[in-house]
């Protein structure tokens, strides 16, 4: 092959080369373009953020020369926003302001964690205090999130004064609570012994003078010894009533069923005169003070018994169902049932849903059983229909450890 042709093949490979060379140039410049564009991008959505950002932000140097700010929020400035740039955030701001600034960009940048600073302002309105965020960015860079939190302090003394003003309350309402239980206890035990002496002499005259009164004079005596009666049961229960809250409780672990039947057998001996049918439920065994729990199961059961007394055949049924925390017991019966309308008249003392005589008691059992159950940390309630029975819920707190599924 002579020197010719061999320059020739050089030539041509030489231009491969470059030809390899250049395309692998404008694929680099392509993908420079690509990542320079992706970068604009990027840096415009920062921006656009930034520039949306609620609160008020400046981007500063590390010796704490503003270069940009948002327009979102400006409300925070004492001076007008354009007059920061290209300053010192610290000498645009008050001396004792800017001190406390100056400390914060230096714990920034030589941690290059985060950092807050509190100060206040005087403003158009008045005094205000703010919270300035400062968080290290890439190249030294810093932002300054400045908060405005006059308004929340406020809304926060406004809530340390309300609660305040509640526990004073709170502790008035306990100590009138105390004075009124105490006069109503001193009141109702006064009364015991002349409703005593009442009704026992009302009754001596009917039974040693009857022969002597004309019919009318012992109708009279006759409705003077019932309403004694009356009036001494009802001083009975205001004292119950009253005793409950002062009464220590003893709790301990309550076999419910045992406790059920215990006071349902205790009831079927003082009404045989009546058809009744009980149902006991499987029952969890309950946490509490069985004195006063049994006493809410007798009240209940009771009611029932009354309220089933126009029915020839008396159904009720004793149950529990339960939730993540509490177990929930209920009376069932299908008695006379009630209007839902009347369900927050049920649990007031001495509140009655039936004409006076229609049903024996004070409208005081019901109250009772909501003040043992608060006491216990549960809740009363219950659902009925005119005609069509009622039933009666209250809550226990579950006993720790347990399920209270176990019996259900």
């Amino acid at each position: 092959m002579d020197d010719s042709s061999c320059q020739s093949e050089d030539l041509l490979q030489r231009l491969a080369r470059m030809q390899d060379h250049v395309q692998a140039l404008e694929i680099s410049e392509a993908r420079h373009r690509q990542l320079e564009e992706s970068l604009l991008q990027r840096t415009s959505e920062l921006q656009a953020i930034f520039e949306a950002f609620p609160d008020l932000c400046f981007r500063l140097t590390p010796d704490g020369t503003i270069l940009d700010y948002n327009v979102g929020n400006t409300s925070h400035l004492y001076l007008p926003p354009e007059s920061f740039l290209n300053k010192r955030m610290q000498e645009a701001l008050p001396p004792e302001v800017g001190r406390l600034f100056q400390e914060a960009f230096r714990r920034v940048i030589e941690t290059g964690t985060p950092t807050s600073v509190e100060y206040e302002l005087p403003m158009p309105d008045g005094q205000r205090s703010y919270e300035a965020r400062l968080l290290p960015l890439s190249e030294g860079e810093i932002i300054a999130v400045v908060r405005d939190m006059t308004e929340r302090e406020k809304a926060e003394e406004e809530i340390r004064r309300l609660n305040e003003d509640l526990k004073r309350r709170a502790t008035e309402l306990e100590a009138t609570n105390k004075e009124l239980e105490a006069f109503s206890y001193s009141v109702a035990h006064d009364l015991r012994t002349p409703l005593l002496l009442i009704g026992g002499y009302s009754r001596f005259l009917l039974e040693k003078y009857s022969g002597r009164l004309d019919a009318k004079g012992e109708h009279i005596l006759g409705i003077i010894h019932r309403n004694a009666q009356q009036m001494w049961q009802l001083v009975e229960d205001l004292l119950h009533l009253s005793r409950l809250q002062i009464q220590e409780m003893k709790s301990s672990e309550i076999d419910m069923p045992h406790l059920a039947q215990a006071v349902i057998e205790e009831l079927q001996l003082l009404h045989q005169e009546r058809t009744l049918t009980f149902d006991l439920r499987p029952l969890p065994p309950a946490w509490g003070d069985p004195t006063l729990i049994r006493q809410v199961l007798r009240n209940l059961l009771s009611n029932a018994i009354k309220f089933t007394g126009t029915k020839e055949r008396a159904i009720i049924e004793v149950g529990c169902t339960a939730d993540e925390r509490h177990d929930v017991y209920y009376v069932r019966d299908n008695g006379i049932g009630f209007d839902m309308h009347d369900a927050d008249k049920l649990y007031g003392a001495f509140q009655r849903l039936h004409p006076i005589g229609q049903f024996e008691g004070m409208g005081i059992g019901l109250a009772i059983v909501w003040r043992i159950v608060q006491r216990h940390g549960g809740w009363v309630w219950a659902e009925g229909k005119v005609n069509e029975g009622a039933t009666f819920y209250f809550s226990l707190p579950r006993p720790q450890g347990g399920t209270g599924k176990e019996a259900l």
